[in-house]
């Protein structure tokens, strides 16, 4: 159990975090409740839009915000007031201020979180100047195109905020039409090189040297990246599924300049990292899931294979949204309730995911460490902080095969 100094300091500290998390968990579930229903704003007046500020209020991203979600969070705000007792924790937020001002408030937040994209930035991309999709098909995955519709809004990459942690739920749009690559499996898209697809792999990609290797080979967005650099002497790419590899081979493939640098193995990454070698690679990036949903045990179990490796440096796509998505709220309930003395019941997540979590709390329970400052409660809640927590609760884990 961690030894937390309960003064006064420490439990105020602690209060702005609870709210910090309450507040991002609200907008966090508003912005990507909408993105999954396919929010787009229709018949845009872009005359208004664009037309001169008036007010730090009255701005483009304002007016967009407004449009997107106003609605919406005037029906959370709302549902907060008068369902209090259903609505618990997230309904302690109205203990502190009127209807009005958690509306600002929320509003406010959502803005912060959104982002107008640039259309021509991502078209820059060497990999959208290189690479060129026609359709075709292998059984039933099919490579072909995409596109997001003028201000629909799609999730984006999440960077830390140092000033609320716990915020996650990020958009974009565009102001035209976006047509980007993608692979279906059963006429559902399962793979796609997107905005915040790109994102999400730039520190991996700029770590990338030497031998690299990668499990998973999606649309080959990585392999052609890294291949690109000359610090790269080589890229593998194991993959299980041999319909993408076919497609990949036949369509994408021939249109990397440096398509010398890489060879593709059909393996289950499982099995070829239980027989890998440490040093026989230089770079690893795993990256064999679709997303958070599908991806947790994925990553607890690759991660635990892969904590063997000292030569080889590992790195995970998307394991900072594992840590956004499950791990930090369990951590920061764990400590509200060990600093209140009180039993916090958050809303049901699906079972699989609640029984990693339970997992990870009996986990953190073991943990020694000493809160004697602010400073130090914050430290807990940083990437670098949580990411060694995770890592370190999936090597341990018992449930790890």
């Amino acid at each position: 159990m961690m030894d937390i100094l309960k003064n006064e300091t420490i439990k105020n500290a602690a209060a702005v975090l609870w709210h910090k998390f309450l507040l991002a968990e609200t907008v966090n579930d508003i912005i990507l409740s909408e993105i999954k229903d396919r929010l787009y704003l229709q018949n845009v007046d872009e005359d208004w839009l664009m037309s001169p500020e008036t007010s730090p209020r009255d701005t483009f991203m304002a007016r967009v915000t407004d449009l997107a979600f106003g609605d919406v969070v005037e029906e959370a705000v709302t549902s907060l007031y008068e369902n209090k007792e259903a609505l618990l924790p997230y309904s302690d937020l109205t203990e502190a201020k009127d209807p009005s001002r958690l509306y600002d408030l929320m509003m406010e937040t959502a803005m912060g979180q959104l982002t107008c994209q640039d259309r021509s930035t991502v078209k820059k991309n060497p990999y959208y100047e290189r690479i060129h999709i026609s359709s075709d098909k292998e059984n039933c995955i099919a490579l072909t195109t995409a596109d997001y519709l003028p201000y629909e809004f799609f999730q984006t990459f999440h960077r830390y905020k140092k000033e609320n942690p716990f915020l996650y739920g990020e958009a974009g749009f565009f102001k035209e039409r976006m047509t980007f690559p993608v692979i279906l499996e059963n006429n559902r898209v399962w793979m796609s090189v997107v905005p915040s697809e790109i994102r999400s792999m730039e520190k991996d990609i700029e770590a990338a040297k030497g031998k690299v290797i990668t499990y998973g080979l999606g649309l080959g967005y990585y392999a052609f990246m890294a291949s690109e650099k000359e610090e790269v002497e080589s890229v593998t790419v194991v993959e299980m599924n041999r319909d993408v590899i076919s497609l990949f081979k036949r369509n994408i493939l021939p249109q990397f300049p440096n398509k010398e640098k890489i060879r593709i193995i059909e393996a289950d990454a499982f099995a070829f990292i239980e027989k890998q070698e440490d040093g026989s690679y230089d770079t690893a990036f795993s990256d064999f899931w679709s997303g958070v949903d599908d991806g947790l045990d994925l990553y607890l179990r690759f991660m635990a294979k892969t904590a063997r490796f000292a030569k080889t440096k590992h790195s995970y796509w998307i394991e900072t949204c594992f840590m956004e998505y499950f791990f930090r709220p369990v951590l920061i309930r764990v400590l509200m309730e060990q600093i209140t003395g009180k039993k916090i019941i958050m809303p049901e997540v699906s079972g699989r995911i609640r029984k990693v979590q339970n997992r990870f709390e009996t986990y953190l329970k073991t943990k020694n460490d000493r809160i004697t400052s602010p400073e130090e409660l914050t430290l807990l809640f940083t990437n670098e902080s949580m990411i060694s927590l995770m890592r370190d609760f999936a090597v341990k884990d018992p449930m790890q095969p």
